[in-house]
Protein backbone atom coordinates (compact mmCIF):
# COMPACT_ATOMS: atom_id res chain seq x y z
CA UNK A 1 0.00 0.00 0.00
CA UNK A 2 2.78 2.42 0.93
CA UNK A 3 4.62 1.59 -2.27
CA UNK A 4 1.46 2.33 -4.27
CA UNK A 5 0.98 5.69 -2.52
CA UNK A 6 4.64 6.57 -3.13
CA UNK A 7 4.26 5.77 -6.83
CA UNK A 8 1.12 7.87 -7.20
CA UNK A 9 2.48 10.94 -5.44
CA UNK A 10 6.14 10.81 -6.37
CA UNK A 11 6.46 8.61 -9.43
CA UNK A 12 8.95 5.77 -9.76
CA UNK A 13 11.71 5.67 -7.15
CA UNK A 14 14.31 5.71 -9.92
CA UNK A 15 13.27 9.25 -10.88
CA UNK A 16 13.79 10.71 -7.41
CA UNK A 17 17.24 12.01 -8.34
CA UNK A 18 15.66 14.18 -11.06
CA UNK A 19 13.39 15.85 -8.54
CA UNK A 20 16.31 16.37 -6.18
CA UNK A 21 18.33 17.90 -9.01
CA UNK A 22 15.54 20.36 -9.83
CA UNK A 23 15.06 21.26 -6.17
CA UNK A 24 18.81 21.79 -5.75
CA UNK A 25 18.96 23.93 -8.89
CA UNK A 26 16.03 26.07 -7.73
CA UNK A 27 17.72 26.56 -4.36
CA UNK A 28 21.04 27.52 -5.97
CA UNK A 29 19.35 30.02 -8.30
CA UNK A 30 17.43 31.58 -5.41
CA UNK A 31 20.55 31.87 -3.23
CA UNK A 32 22.56 33.34 -6.13
CA UNK A 33 19.81 35.86 -6.85
CA UNK A 34 19.65 37.08 -3.26
CA UNK A 35 23.45 37.08 -2.90
CA UNK A 36 24.20 39.11 -6.03
CA UNK A 37 21.13 41.27 -5.47
CA UNK A 38 22.09 42.22 -1.91
CA UNK A 39 25.76 42.65 -2.90
CA UNK A 40 24.89 45.14 -5.62
CA UNK A 41 22.33 46.84 -3.38
CA UNK A 42 25.07 47.44 -0.79
CA UNK A 43 27.20 48.94 -3.55
CA UNK A 44 24.29 51.33 -4.29
CA UNK A 45 23.80 49.82 -7.74
CA UNK A 46 20.03 49.48 -7.31
CA UNK A 47 19.25 48.94 -10.98
CA UNK A 48 21.70 46.05 -11.35
CA UNK A 49 20.44 44.64 -8.05
CA UNK A 50 16.87 44.45 -9.34
CA UNK A 51 18.03 43.01 -12.67
CA UNK A 52 20.03 40.29 -10.93
CA UNK A 53 17.03 39.34 -8.80
CA UNK A 54 15.03 38.91 -11.99
CA UNK A 55 17.80 37.00 -13.74
CA UNK A 56 18.04 34.36 -11.01
CA UNK A 57 14.70 34.34 -9.20
CA UNK A 58 12.75 34.27 -12.47
CA UNK A 59 14.23 30.93 -13.60
CA UNK A 60 13.94 29.60 -10.03
CA UNK A 61 10.19 30.31 -10.02
CA UNK A 62 9.69 28.88 -13.53
CA UNK A 63 11.62 25.69 -12.76
CA UNK A 64 9.94 25.27 -9.39
CA UNK A 65 6.39 25.62 -10.67
CA UNK A 66 7.13 24.02 -14.04
CA UNK A 67 8.95 20.84 -13.05
CA UNK A 68 7.51 20.31 -9.58
CA UNK A 69 3.89 21.44 -9.96
CA UNK A 70 2.60 21.91 -13.52
CA UNK A 71 4.65 19.38 -15.52
CA UNK A 72 6.05 16.78 -13.11
CA UNK A 73 5.59 14.10 -15.79
CA UNK A 74 8.57 15.70 -17.56
CA UNK A 75 10.53 14.14 -14.66
CA UNK A 76 8.61 10.85 -15.07
CA UNK A 77 6.36 11.61 -12.10
CA UNK A 78 2.58 11.37 -11.88
CA UNK A 79 0.97 14.77 -12.67
CA UNK A 80 -1.37 16.31 -10.12
CA UNK A 81 -3.77 17.48 -12.86
CA UNK A 82 -4.59 14.43 -14.97
CA UNK A 83 -7.61 16.07 -16.65
CA UNK A 84 -5.26 17.78 -19.14
CA UNK A 85 -2.60 16.23 -21.34
CA UNK A 86 1.06 17.14 -20.96
CA UNK A 87 0.84 19.19 -24.13
CA UNK A 88 -2.14 21.19 -22.81
CA UNK A 89 -0.43 21.82 -19.48
CA UNK A 90 2.69 22.96 -21.32
CA UNK A 91 0.62 25.41 -23.33
CA UNK A 92 -1.13 26.72 -20.20
CA UNK A 93 2.13 27.13 -18.29
CA UNK A 94 3.99 28.76 -21.19
CA UNK A 95 1.21 31.23 -21.92
CA UNK A 96 0.95 32.28 -18.28
CA UNK A 97 4.75 32.57 -17.96
CA UNK A 98 4.87 34.69 -21.11
CA UNK A 99 2.11 36.91 -19.71
CA UNK A 100 4.05 37.67 -16.53
CA UNK A 101 7.25 38.12 -18.55
CA UNK A 102 5.42 40.61 -20.76
CA UNK A 103 4.36 42.61 -17.71
CA UNK A 104 7.94 42.73 -16.41
CA UNK A 105 9.39 43.64 -19.81
CA UNK A 106 6.83 46.37 -20.48
CA UNK A 107 7.31 47.78 -16.97
CA UNK A 108 11.10 47.79 -17.21
CA UNK A 109 11.21 49.41 -20.63
CA UNK A 110 8.51 51.93 -19.74
CA UNK A 111 10.78 53.14 -16.96
CA UNK A 112 13.83 53.06 -19.27
CA UNK A 113 12.01 55.06 -21.96
CA UNK A 114 10.77 57.55 -19.37
CA UNK A 115 14.27 58.09 -17.95
CA UNK A 116 15.97 58.34 -21.36
CA UNK A 117 13.20 59.88 -23.48
CA UNK A 118 15.34 62.88 -24.42
CA UNK A 119 18.19 60.69 -25.73
CA UNK A 120 16.32 57.99 -27.66
CA UNK A 121 13.80 57.61 -30.44
CA UNK A 122 10.62 56.94 -28.44
CA UNK A 123 8.59 55.60 -31.43
CA UNK A 124 11.32 53.07 -32.27
CA UNK A 125 11.65 51.99 -28.64
CA UNK A 126 7.89 51.57 -28.20
CA UNK A 127 7.61 49.67 -31.49
CA UNK A 128 10.33 47.24 -30.38
CA UNK A 129 8.62 46.64 -27.04
CA UNK A 130 5.35 45.93 -28.87
CA UNK A 131 7.10 43.60 -31.34
CA UNK A 132 8.79 41.73 -28.49
CA UNK A 133 5.49 41.17 -26.66
CA UNK A 134 3.84 39.93 -29.85
CA UNK A 135 6.77 37.60 -30.59
CA UNK A 136 6.61 36.23 -27.05
CA UNK A 137 2.95 35.32 -27.47
CA UNK A 138 3.62 33.87 -30.94
CA UNK A 139 6.50 31.73 -29.63
CA UNK A 140 4.27 30.35 -26.86
CA UNK A 141 1.62 29.41 -29.43
CA UNK A 142 4.23 27.98 -31.83
CA UNK A 143 5.73 25.79 -29.09
CA UNK A 144 2.31 24.22 -28.44
CA UNK A 145 1.78 23.63 -32.15
CA UNK A 146 5.25 22.09 -32.36
CA UNK A 147 4.43 19.63 -29.57
CA UNK A 148 1.12 18.82 -31.26
CA UNK A 149 3.09 17.11 -34.01
CA UNK A 150 4.09 14.34 -31.59
CA UNK A 151 1.91 14.58 -28.47
CA UNK A 152 -1.80 13.86 -29.07
CA UNK A 153 -4.48 16.14 -27.68
CA UNK A 154 -7.57 15.12 -25.73
CA UNK A 155 -10.72 16.62 -24.32
CA UNK A 156 -9.94 18.50 -21.12
CA UNK A 157 -12.05 19.70 -18.25
CA UNK A 158 -13.16 23.28 -18.89
CA UNK A 159 -11.76 25.69 -16.31
CA UNK A 160 -12.59 29.30 -15.59
CA UNK A 161 -10.87 32.16 -13.84
CA UNK A 162 -8.52 35.03 -14.55
CA UNK A 163 -5.67 32.70 -15.52
CA UNK A 164 -7.70 30.99 -18.22
CA UNK A 165 -8.93 34.33 -19.56
CA UNK A 166 -5.34 35.54 -19.72
CA UNK A 167 -4.27 32.38 -21.54
CA UNK A 168 -7.08 32.64 -24.06
CA UNK A 169 -6.31 36.30 -24.76
CA UNK A 170 -2.55 35.68 -25.13
CA UNK A 171 -3.10 32.60 -27.28
CA UNK A 172 -5.47 34.51 -29.57
CA UNK A 173 -2.97 37.34 -29.90
CA UNK A 174 -0.06 34.98 -30.65
CA UNK A 175 -2.11 32.90 -33.08
CA UNK A 176 -2.77 35.98 -35.21
CA UNK A 177 0.93 36.31 -35.94
CA UNK A 178 1.52 32.58 -36.45
CA UNK A 179 -1.40 32.28 -38.90
CA UNK A 180 -0.54 35.56 -40.61
CA UNK A 181 2.97 34.40 -41.37
CA UNK A 182 2.11 30.93 -42.58
CA UNK A 183 4.84 28.61 -43.80
CA UNK A 184 6.23 30.30 -46.90
CA UNK A 185 5.91 33.81 -45.49
CA UNK A 186 7.81 32.75 -42.37
CA UNK A 187 10.64 31.30 -44.48
CA UNK A 188 10.80 34.26 -46.87
CA UNK A 189 10.60 36.94 -44.18
CA UNK A 190 13.05 35.06 -41.93
CA UNK A 191 15.56 34.58 -44.73
CA UNK A 192 15.30 38.22 -45.86
CA UNK A 193 15.75 39.46 -42.29
CA UNK A 194 18.83 37.30 -41.79
CA UNK A 195 20.35 38.37 -45.11
CA UNK A 196 19.54 42.04 -44.51
CA UNK A 197 21.92 41.96 -41.52
CA UNK A 198 24.70 42.10 -44.11
CA UNK A 199 23.77 45.72 -44.93
CA UNK A 200 22.18 46.96 -41.69
CA UNK A 201 24.27 48.23 -38.80
CA UNK A 202 25.26 45.23 -36.71
CA UNK A 203 26.90 47.12 -33.88
CA UNK A 204 27.43 50.62 -32.66
CA UNK A 205 26.77 53.09 -29.83
CA UNK A 206 27.83 51.43 -26.57
CA UNK A 207 29.16 48.36 -28.39
CA UNK A 208 31.78 50.35 -30.30
CA UNK A 209 32.15 51.75 -33.82
CA UNK A 210 29.32 51.15 -36.25
CA UNK A 211 29.83 48.36 -38.76
CA UNK A 212 27.72 46.01 -40.84
CA UNK A 213 27.39 42.28 -41.33
CA UNK A 214 29.49 42.07 -44.47
CA UNK A 215 32.43 43.44 -42.47
CA UNK A 216 32.14 40.44 -40.14
CA UNK A 217 32.40 38.17 -43.18
CA UNK A 218 35.51 40.06 -44.25
CA UNK A 219 37.03 39.51 -40.81
CA UNK A 220 37.31 43.23 -40.05
CA UNK A 221 34.95 43.21 -37.06
CA UNK A 222 33.34 40.74 -34.67
CA UNK A 223 29.86 39.87 -33.46
CA UNK A 224 28.78 42.45 -30.85
CA UNK A 225 28.16 40.05 -27.96
CA UNK A 226 31.78 38.84 -27.96
CA UNK A 227 33.51 42.20 -28.07
CA UNK A 228 33.90 42.35 -24.31
CA UNK A 229 35.80 39.06 -23.94
CA UNK A 230 39.08 39.82 -22.17
CA UNK A 231 40.58 36.35 -21.88
CA UNK A 232 43.24 35.86 -24.60
CA UNK A 233 42.80 32.08 -24.50
CA UNK A 234 39.06 32.45 -25.16
CA UNK A 235 38.98 35.41 -27.47
CA UNK A 236 40.32 33.81 -30.65
CA UNK A 237 38.28 30.58 -30.59
CA UNK A 238 35.04 32.33 -29.60
CA UNK A 239 35.39 35.04 -32.22
CA UNK A 240 35.95 32.42 -34.92
CA UNK A 241 33.01 30.35 -33.61
CA UNK A 242 30.59 33.28 -33.71
CA UNK A 243 31.74 34.30 -37.16
CA UNK A 244 31.30 30.72 -38.42
CA UNK A 245 27.78 30.57 -36.92
CA UNK A 246 26.88 33.84 -38.63
CA UNK A 247 28.18 32.60 -41.98
CA UNK A 248 26.29 29.32 -41.55
CA UNK A 249 23.10 31.25 -40.75
CA UNK A 250 23.40 33.26 -43.95
CA UNK A 251 23.97 30.06 -45.93
CA UNK A 252 20.89 28.42 -44.37
CA UNK A 253 18.83 31.51 -45.27
CA UNK A 254 19.94 31.30 -48.92
CA UNK A 255 19.28 27.55 -49.16
CA UNK A 256 15.85 27.98 -47.53
CA UNK A 257 14.89 30.63 -50.09
CA UNK A 258 16.01 28.42 -52.95
CA UNK A 259 14.11 25.48 -51.50
CA UNK A 260 10.71 27.22 -51.56
CA UNK A 261 11.00 28.60 -55.10
CA UNK A 262 7.94 27.61 -57.18
CA UNK A 263 10.04 25.85 -59.79
CA UNK A 264 12.14 24.01 -57.22
CA UNK A 265 11.31 20.31 -57.51
CA UNK A 266 14.16 18.80 -55.51
CA UNK A 267 12.59 18.82 -52.06
CA UNK A 268 13.97 15.77 -50.33
CA UNK A 269 12.85 15.33 -46.74
CA UNK A 270 16.44 14.89 -45.58
CA UNK A 271 17.49 18.31 -46.89
CA UNK A 272 14.54 20.05 -45.23
CA UNK A 273 15.16 18.37 -41.88
CA UNK A 274 18.83 19.32 -42.04
CA UNK A 275 17.98 22.96 -42.74
CA UNK A 276 15.43 22.97 -39.90
CA UNK A 277 17.97 21.51 -37.46
CA UNK A 278 20.63 24.03 -38.51
CA UNK A 279 18.24 27.01 -38.31
CA UNK A 280 17.00 25.91 -34.88
CA UNK A 281 20.52 25.32 -33.57
CA UNK A 282 21.70 28.74 -34.80
CA UNK A 283 18.67 30.49 -33.30
CA UNK A 284 19.22 28.70 -29.99
CA UNK A 285 22.94 29.53 -30.11
CA UNK A 286 22.28 33.25 -30.48
CA UNK A 287 19.42 33.31 -27.97
CA UNK A 288 21.41 31.57 -25.23
CA UNK A 289 24.39 33.79 -25.99
CA UNK A 290 22.18 36.88 -25.82
CA UNK A 291 20.69 35.81 -22.48
CA UNK A 292 23.76 34.43 -20.72
CA UNK A 293 26.21 36.92 -22.18
CA UNK A 294 24.29 39.80 -20.60
CA UNK A 295 23.96 38.12 -17.23
CA UNK A 296 27.16 36.30 -16.51
CA UNK A 297 29.65 38.67 -18.12
CA UNK A 298 28.63 41.27 -15.51
CA UNK A 299 28.96 38.88 -12.57
CA UNK A 300 31.68 36.36 -13.44
CA UNK A 301 34.84 36.17 -15.50
CA UNK A 302 34.77 34.94 -19.07
CA UNK A 303 35.69 31.39 -18.01
CA UNK A 304 32.66 31.27 -15.75
CA UNK A 305 30.46 32.48 -18.57
CA UNK A 306 31.88 29.85 -20.91
CA UNK A 307 31.32 27.10 -18.33
CA UNK A 308 27.68 28.11 -17.86
CA UNK A 309 27.10 28.45 -21.59
CA UNK A 310 28.50 24.94 -22.15
CA UNK A 311 26.28 23.65 -19.35
CA UNK A 312 23.24 25.14 -21.06
CA UNK A 313 24.15 23.29 -24.26
CA UNK A 314 25.66 20.02 -23.01
CA UNK A 315 23.09 19.02 -20.37
CA UNK A 316 19.96 19.24 -22.59
CA UNK A 317 21.80 17.49 -25.44
CA UNK A 318 22.85 14.68 -23.10
CA UNK A 319 19.28 14.28 -21.80
CA UNK A 320 17.89 14.18 -25.32
CA UNK A 321 20.45 11.62 -26.52
CA UNK A 322 19.78 9.53 -23.42
CA UNK A 323 16.09 9.19 -24.32
CA UNK A 324 16.26 9.46 -28.12
CA UNK A 325 16.25 5.69 -28.53
CA UNK A 326 13.66 5.09 -25.78
CA UNK A 327 9.91 4.77 -26.09
CA UNK A 328 7.88 7.56 -27.66
CA UNK A 329 6.36 8.53 -24.31
CA UNK A 330 9.81 8.94 -22.74
CA UNK A 331 11.01 10.97 -25.74
CA UNK A 332 8.02 13.28 -25.37
CA UNK A 333 8.74 13.74 -21.66
CA UNK A 334 12.39 14.48 -22.37
CA UNK A 335 11.37 16.91 -25.09
CA UNK A 336 9.09 18.84 -22.74
CA UNK A 337 11.76 18.78 -20.01
CA UNK A 338 14.29 20.36 -22.38
CA UNK A 339 11.82 22.97 -23.61
CA UNK A 340 10.97 23.85 -20.01
CA UNK A 341 14.69 24.16 -19.28
CA UNK A 342 15.08 26.73 -22.05
CA UNK A 343 11.88 28.68 -21.28
CA UNK A 344 13.41 31.22 -18.82
CA UNK A 345 16.43 31.60 -21.12
CA UNK A 346 14.11 32.49 -24.00
CA UNK A 347 12.18 34.96 -21.84
CA UNK A 348 15.36 36.67 -20.67
CA UNK A 349 16.81 36.75 -24.18
CA UNK A 350 13.65 38.38 -25.52
CA UNK A 351 13.92 41.06 -22.84
CA UNK A 352 17.44 41.90 -23.99
CA UNK A 353 16.50 41.49 -27.65
CA UNK A 354 14.78 44.89 -27.43
CA UNK A 355 17.97 46.61 -26.29
CA UNK A 356 20.15 44.77 -28.78
CA UNK A 357 17.82 45.55 -31.67
CA UNK A 358 17.65 49.23 -30.72
CA UNK A 359 21.45 49.57 -30.44
CA UNK A 360 22.36 46.97 -33.03
CA UNK A 361 19.50 46.45 -35.53
CA UNK A 362 21.39 43.91 -37.64
CA UNK A 363 21.99 41.66 -34.66
CA UNK A 364 18.37 41.78 -33.50
CA UNK A 365 16.84 41.07 -36.89
CA UNK A 366 19.29 38.21 -37.48
CA UNK A 367 17.99 36.48 -34.33
CA UNK A 368 14.36 37.12 -35.33
CA UNK A 369 15.11 35.91 -38.85
CA UNK A 370 16.62 32.62 -37.69
CA UNK A 371 13.64 31.97 -35.41
CA UNK A 372 11.21 32.54 -38.29
CA UNK A 373 13.35 30.37 -40.57
CA UNK A 374 13.32 27.50 -38.13
CA UNK A 375 9.57 27.70 -37.61
CA UNK A 376 8.79 27.97 -41.32
CA UNK A 377 11.09 25.13 -42.39
CA UNK A 378 10.08 22.81 -39.54
CA UNK A 379 6.37 23.40 -40.15
CA UNK A 380 6.81 22.89 -43.89
CA UNK A 381 8.58 19.57 -43.33
CA UNK A 382 5.81 18.45 -40.99
CA UNK A 383 3.15 19.27 -43.59
CA UNK A 384 5.11 17.42 -46.31
CA UNK A 385 5.41 14.36 -44.03
CA UNK A 386 1.67 14.47 -43.28
CA UNK A 387 0.79 14.60 -46.98
CA UNK A 388 3.11 11.70 -47.76
CA UNK A 389 1.62 9.65 -44.91
CA UNK A 390 -1.94 10.34 -46.09
CA UNK A 391 -1.07 9.27 -49.65
CA UNK A 392 0.57 6.07 -48.42
CA UNK A 393 -2.42 5.21 -46.24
Amino acid sequence: MSAHVHLVHHGHAGTTWKRWLVEFSVLVLAIAGFYFGITNWIKNDFQLSLMVLGWFLGPAVIYGFGYLWCLPDALHEIPLDQSRTMRQRWSDFTLLSSFFATIVIVGAYTRAIWVNYSYISVPVAVALVFACCWLLAACAVASEKYLSWTIPDADAKALSGWRDRVRVALKTWGTWLVDLLGVKRAVVIGALLALSSLLIVVSGTIFGPEYKGYEILAGNYVWPTVEGINQPALQGPLLRTHRAVYVLGLLVAILALVRILPWQRSRSAGTGRTLAILAGAIALFEITNCAIGNIIMQLLQSWGALALWLLVWVVPAAIWLMYSLDSRANRDRAHVAIMLFYLPIFLNAFAFWILHTYLSPGYGIFIAGMLLLWWGIARNEHEIAERQASRES
